[in-house]
């Protein structure tokens, strides 16, 4: 029977269940709150086994409410079925080793890595004003994290033959703020690491969204207005779909959400996420057409 989730922040209602990870085992970093927590509820709606990670058991902030346990409890109210929650610092590599040991001691394998943990910073914070150690804070959790979790996962994925490893990028690199260059560097490691892993069967592609998604963060920029907002809906799909390729379908590739929806899903998919979501979403498949024209 179909049950219905929403998170904390409204942004997510689920009602309707799939099959199209049935059987997957998939870690889904930073997933107690936003874009994270989406992916992983998604993901096990679709029949995969979740280990929701992240560095929180409990809450820490306020205006950004979520931690592991929550979300784990989300999809076992979504799907009857029980996810691992495990709270671990992606910056330590010891730490992010005991927790992949812990999801195959549990379920026996990894079939997808999800790096989505993240740390931000302050709306138009600038390279030559940033504080040296939120440069270093920034680097050491969103590329070296994305580099732990995939060092870790690597030598099961390889002895399997499989796997896939999906790198969250951000909105927008174009701007060439500290967070944005880390999203470029995960974006370049992406491409090199797909071609290293080509032969051994395993997938690494990187996802973005196109606009601003309902999430808590995104809500605490004071520069989104509720119009600007970008239902989650394409995005999960998109997270989805990724999870599904392989090394011969679908690798090395930095997409959007809009992007992987018009590669990997159908012309109904695609047309129902043209009129779901704002202008610039359909306007965003315009210009990646052009660009490769």
């Amino acid at each position: 029977m179909a049950r219905s989730a929403s998170s904390s922040d409204g942004g997510l209602s689920l009602t309707a269940q799939g099959s199209r990870l049935f059987g997957k085992v998939a870690i889904v970093t930073g997933a107690s709150r936003g874009l994270g927590q989406y992916c992983a509820v998604a993901y096990a709606n679709e029949g995969a086994k979740v280990a929701v990670v992240a560095r929180n058991s409990r809450e820490t902030n306020l205006h950004m409410p979520g931690n592991v346990n929550f979300t784990a409890e989300m999809i076992e109210e979504l799907t009857g079925e029980a996810a691992l929650p495990i709270t671990c610092d992606v910056t330590d590599m010891a730490a992010v080793e005991a927790m992949v040991e812990s999801v195959v001691a549990k379920w026996g394998r990894v079939d997808v890595l999800v790096n989505n943990a993240a740390y931000s910073m302050a709306e138009g914070e600038t390279t030559s004003q940033i504080a040296p150690r939120l440069f270093e804070q920034l680097f050491e959790v969103n590329v070296g994290g994305a580099f732990n979790a995939t060092r870790a996962v690597l030598p099961m994925m390889c002895a399997r033959g499989g796997g896939h490893i999906i790198n969250i990028s951000g909105r927008s690199r174009t701007r060439g703020s500290p967070l944005e260059a880390t999203k470029a560097a995960i974006e370049t490691l992406t491409t090199g690491l797909a071609e290293e892993l080509r032969a051994e069967g395993i997938a690494v592609n990187s996802l973005r969204p196109v606009g601003f998604i309902d999430t808590p963060g995104v809500l605490l920029n004071p520069e989104v207005k509720p119009r600007d907002l970008t239902p989650p809906y394409s995005y999960i799909d998109a997270a989805i779909l990724l999870a599904m390729q392989t090394a011969t379908t679908y690798t090395g590739h930095n997409s959007t959400d809009a992007e992987v929806i018009r590669d990997l899903g159908d012309e109904s998919v695609l047309r129902r996420y043209r009129s779901m979501n704002p202008p610039a979403w359909r306007e965003s498949l315009v210009a990646a057409a052009v660009l490769q024209s």
